[in-house]
């Protein structure tokens, strides 16, 4: 599982260089807790955006992305001038496996994720998303040559059990099955595209270190997406948008990146990597009653009921 927790490493930095907050940081369990709602709000922000004006999936990526850029620059040149091995010393090997992960974690699995929201709610989307350690432990077991273990196959038929109950149930009640079809595979091509991010970053990060690596995966993911934008459109679009979508996508970017990983980073200080990403499995719990709370999204009691077998499988993949 060691891979599926890589990116507890990438955020264990915030800490360190964050002495000030430290007070703050004293509850790991409370810290794990507003993490995972942190992280959590992402897909109900962009429903928000969606709901209140309409932008295309891409324009509204390029925007979330150019706003954290800056905060990518920093983590390569700041973190950079102490590091152990110099960045002209890098095999170049590693930064064009660097860009692949950055191309394909940041850039692809963010668009395809906002793409399916277009289709699916913000509720349906993240269990769908969540899935994602699945797709990490059974890619390894294929990449590794090795069977996959018994607690691995029961874990998995548990999670996907629980997927099948609440997409059973919303095909079976939605008029327009064609979008819920296309939704829910544009979310599975986002965790599959994470999953394979997942497995490279891990690899990647022993040799730049966690700070540089998320620093230029993600300055070119934004290069990736700020090209593709201007290909199809132009920056007067950006300009045009509201002063409330560029308010949404801003908290976008402060608090479903930098915040979670202050606070995900002195949680794993305090109560371990384990512990933490098993509080972290609130994840969907939280989002659905977000998704309640501000997109008015319910849930039936089999619904319910899957959610809580996707959560269980996970857990039993630990």
């Amino acid at each position: 599982m060691k891979s599926v927790f890589a990116y507890n490493e990438i955020q264990l930095f915030w800490i360190k260089h964050n002495k000030s907050l430290k007070p703050l940081f004293r509850n790991g369990f409370l810290l794990a807790i507003l993490a995972a709602f942190a992280s959590s709000s992402k897909s109900v922000l962009v429903k928000l955006i969606f709901l209140q004006e309409q932008v295309a999936p891409l324009t509204l990526l390029t925007l979330r992305l150019s706003i954290a850029f800056p905060f990518f620059i920093l983590l390569v040149v700041f973190f950079g001038k102490n590091a152990e091995r110099p960045l002209h010393k890098v095999d170049l090997k590693i930064y064009a496996l660097v860009c692949w992960l950055g191309f394909n974690g940041f850039y692809f699995a963010s668009l395809t994720d906002f793409i399916g929201l277009t289709y699916i709610s913000a509720s349906l989307e993240r269990l769908v998303l969540f899935s994602y350690p699945t797709l990490v432990l059974l890619i390894e077991s294929i990449w590794k040559k090795q069977l996959p273990s018994r607690q691995l196959l029961i874990g998995v038929g548990i999670c996907y059990t629980g997927l099948l109950a609440v997409f059973g149930y919303d095909l079976s009640t939605t008029e327009n099955t064609y979008e819920l079809w296309m939704g829910v595979t544009w979310v599975f091509a986002s965790g599959l595209s994470f999953a394979l991010f997942y497995i490279g970053a891990n690899t990647v990060m022993k040799q730049l270190g966690s700070r540089r690596f998320i620093g230029i995966a993600g300055a070119v993911a934004t290069i990736f997406t700020v090209v593709h934008f201007l290909s199809v459109d132009n920056v007067e679009t950006l300009m045009a948008l509201s002063l409330n979508t560029w308010l949404l996508a801003g908290l976008m970017a402060i608090l479903c990146t930098i915040i979670p990983s202050l606070l995900l980073a002195s949680a794993i200080t305090k109560i371990g990597a384990s512990t933490t990403a098993s509080v972290g499995t609130l994840g969907p719990v939280i989002t659905i009653c977000l998704a309640w709370l501000l997109l008015g999204e319910t849930l039936s009691l089999v619904q319910w009921s899957g959610v809580a077998l996707v959560v269980f499988g996970i857990n039993k993949m630990r």
